[in-house]
C-alpha cells in the first residue's frame, strides 16, 4: 500500500524548498555584492588575494544549490498540485464512484475495457468544463493560490541547469571545503 502524500505535507514541502531556494538566492546576492565591493575598492585589503578567489568559488557552489533548490521548488509545486487532486478526487469517487462506475459499466464489463470508459470519461469531463469553467475546491484554494497552478518563471530558470551525479559530488565537496575553511 502507497502512501498518498496530503496536500498539507506537499504544501509544507512546498514552503520548505522556496525558503531554501530564496535563502541561496539572497546569499548569492550578498557574495556578489562583497566581491563587487572588493574588486572595485582603491586599495587592496589585507587578505585580498584569498577573499576574492574564495568569493568566487561560494558563488559558483551557490549556483549550483540554487539549481538544485529551484528543481526542488518545481517538483514540489507539482506535488502540491497533485495531493490537492488526488485528495479531491479521493473525495468524489468515495461519494459518486458507485455511479460513476456504473454509468461506465457496459465498457468497463465489455468490449472496449477501461480504455473506451476512460475515453467517454474524458469527453464527458471535458463538455462539463466547456459549459461551466471548472473552479478550484474551497479545501485547496489557499493552498493552490501560495504554490500557484505554474512553478515561478524565475524558479523554472534557476532550475534548468544540468548537472550530472559526478558534477554533483564535485559540488558538495566544494561545498564541504567552503563549510569547513568557513
Amino acid at each position: 500500500m502507497t502512501i498518498a502524500t496530503t496536500p498539507a505535507q506537499a504544501l509544507d514541502q512546498f514552503r520548505a524548498a522556496r525558503s531554501q531556494w530564496q535563502t541561496h538566492l539572497t546569499s548569492r546576492t550578498d557574495a556578489e555584492q562583497a566581491l563587487s565591493a572588493l574588486l572595485a575598492a582603491g586599495e587592496k585589503t589585507p587578505g585580498y588575494g584569498e577573499r576574492v578567489p574564495l568569493l568566487r568559488e561560494r558563488i559558483t557552489v551557490l549556483d549550483w544549490q540554487i539549481s538544485c533548490a529551484a528543481r526542488e521548488g518545481v517538483y514540489a509545486q507539482r506535488l502540491v498540485l497533485e495531493a490537492c487532486t488526488e485528495d479531491a478526487l479521493s473525495a468524489f469517487m468515495a461519494e459518486h464512484g458507485p455511479a460513476l462506475t456504473s454509468a461506465l459499466a457496459p465498457f468497463l464489463n465489455g468490449p472496449g475495457g477501461p480504455e473506451v470508459a476512460a475515453r467517454l470519461l474524458r469527453s464527458a469531463v471535458l463538455r462539463e468544463a466547456l459549459r461551466a469553467r471548472p473552479a478550484v475546491a474551497e479545501t485547496y484554494q489557499d493552498a493552490l493560490n501560495e504554490t500557484g497552478l505554474t512553478p515561478e518563471t524565475a524558479m523554472l530558470r534557476d532550475g534548468q541547469g544540468s548537472y550530472t551525479p559526478a558534477q554533483h559530488l564535485r559540488f558538495q565537496q566544494r561545498l564541504s571545503r567552503l563549510t569547513e575553511g568557513a
